[in-house]
């Protein structure tokens, strides 16, 4: 993968006929921007940048000077990638070493050590990155559940990488620490989710014993025509819905704005219990409450006439080792 390199250096400014003081008025003007000694950024781009970006950026800066000596990895290996985590709190920029090179923490730099086979690696924009397989491996044995699940659902979803990579990512470092709980991670991994929200959504599930939901399901409309929802709990007439602002802003067609999304939405989940199911919507704070996911979901089958149901077994309860990353 290759694309214009979303930085540059103060040499090749200087290179290009700009001198010192033209960089500096650069940067007053807010046409450049930056990110550390002799590095800058476009300006509007790095003010427009979320946090993800702006890490991306600095992810490729750092793997360009580090060369063949280190791979990017874990959380940052994932900005370049493009895998969808929850919000993460970036800092120093993440790099395995292949050796004992590197260990210990620098002004921009969170080093590791791990053995890397040449598949887990992959060149984007010319920088050493691990593959999307070790990338999610990664993250899911040293992270709370949440990223991990967002990121093996993500690149499933996105075609980065098959169940099978995941596995086979696994198996080659199944003596890592962490390598048992990212197992647990990689076999609950489903492409049918199609955001971290519906990620989260499936883990609260689990963790509250709910049965496990058919994702992107067509149900059957009255009229012939069918509705995708997000979450069918099949056998309990009940469907689940996770709603974001990212996902209404999918669903805006030119000429719509927000409101008319969601009178079509009303229209179409009204359409919906038509089919003599009941709909449970849930969004971002809700997340914090499992207790409330649970009852409304355990509700919603009552009123569709399943008051009686077994709750399976709580998973991902508990924290497990986390690592230091």
């Amino acid at each position: 993968m290759t694309s214009p390199r979303p930085w540059t250096s103060r040499s090749s400014l200087l290179a290009g006929d700009l001198t010192d003081r033209d960089i500096r008025q650069a940067q007053r003007r807010g046409e450049l921007h930056r990110f550390r000694p002799g590095r800058y950024a476009d300006g509007d781009r790095w003010d427009r940048a979320d946090g993800a970006a702006r890490h991306r950026i600095r992810a490729l800066e750092i793997g360009d000077w580090l060369g063949e000596r280190a791979v990017i990895s874990h959380t940052s290996a994932a900005t370049v990638l493009g895998i969808s985590l929850p919000r993460v709190e970036f800092g120093r920029v993440h790099a395995t070493w292949p050796s004992a090179a590197g260990r210990g923490r620098t002004t921009n730099i969170n080093p590791h050590r791990s053995r890397l086979r040449d598949v887990d690696i992959a060149v984007v924009d010319g920088v050493l990155t691990t593959s999307p397989a070790r990338t999610v491996f990664d993250i899911a044995r040293s992270l709370p559940w949440e990223y991990g699940i967002a990121a093996a659902d993500s690149v499933l979803h996105l075609g980065m990488c098959t169940s099978d990579d995941l596995f086979d990512a696994l198996e080659a470092a199944a003596r890592t620490p962490g390598a048992g709980r990212a197992a647990r991670i990689i076999e609950f991994a489903d492409a049918g989710s199609e955001s971290v929200g519906e990620s989260i959504c499936r883990l609260r599930f689990a963790q509250v014993g709910l049965p496990a939901p058919r994702l992107q399901a067509a149900i059957g409309l009255a009229d012939g025509t069918h509705a995708r929802v997000d979450f069918d709990f099949d056998g309990y007439a009940t469907v689940g819905e996770f709603d974001g602002q990212v996902k209404y802003g999918r669903l805006l067609k030119p000429g719509q704005d927000p409101g008319d999304v969601v009178f079509a939405e009303k229209v179409r989940e009204d359409r919906i219990r038509d089919t003599d199911r009941q709909c449970v919507r849930f969004i971002w704070r809700d997340f914090g409450h499992r207790a409330s996911i649970l009852s409304r979901t355990a509700s919603a089958f009552a009123r569709a006439g399943h008051k009686e149901w077994t709750r399976e077994p709580p998973r991902f309860m508990e924290p497990g080792r986390l690592l230091r990353v």
